[in-house]
């Protein structure tokens, strides 16, 4: 009888820690950000950088992978949100990323969840992933309610 009510706990739990996929029709206006200064992009969200007039880098926040443990359940994997990026340069050329690329669990260790270096428009960037979050009110959140903040970076040219 253990056994079963074990089983039966387990399999709610397992349900209760499910990744949501949504397809949403609405498109987040474009923001402009500055190098080396944090933004943060929603779902589907544009970031041109350094200014609309002459974008030299557009990111834009593609796709997210995640698995948000709702509130009062207990799940045995930790939350995480993998954001897939699009880094388009001066030139119209476009790049996929998927971070963190060291393939860790999303979680933040120290100032930033992971770094990596891009090449664009004959230069190299770095692009640091700081920190993702949820919209507060949201039990089992879409994609939609998740946000990841960035940081790009010029490369010194030696």
């Amino acid at each position: 009888m253990k056994q079963y009510l074990l089983l039966a706990a387990l399999t709610v739990s397992l349900g209760a820690c499910q990744e949501t996929d949504s397809n949403e029709d609405a498109t987040p206006v474009a923001i402009e950000a500055q190098f080396s200064q944090d933004f943060t992009l929603s779902y589907r969200q544009q970031a041109i950088l350094p200014t609309v007039i002459q974008p030299e880098l557009t990111i834009e926040l593609v796709d997210l992978q995640y698995s948000i443990c709702p509130k009062n359940a207990r799940c045995f994997g930790a939350n995480f949100a993998f954001p897939i990026l699009a880094v388009t340069d001066a030139q119209g050329q476009t790049q996929q990323l998927k971070m963190p690329v060291n393939h860790t669990t999303g979680l933040r260790y120290g100032s930033f969840v992971d770094t990596t270096s891009v090449r664009a428009n004959g230069r190299r960037y770095l692009l640091q992933y700081t920190e993702w979050s949820v919209k507060s009110d949201c039990d089992q959140p879409e994609k939609k309610d998740l946000s990841v903040a960035l940081r790009i970076t010029k490369q010194t040219v030696n």
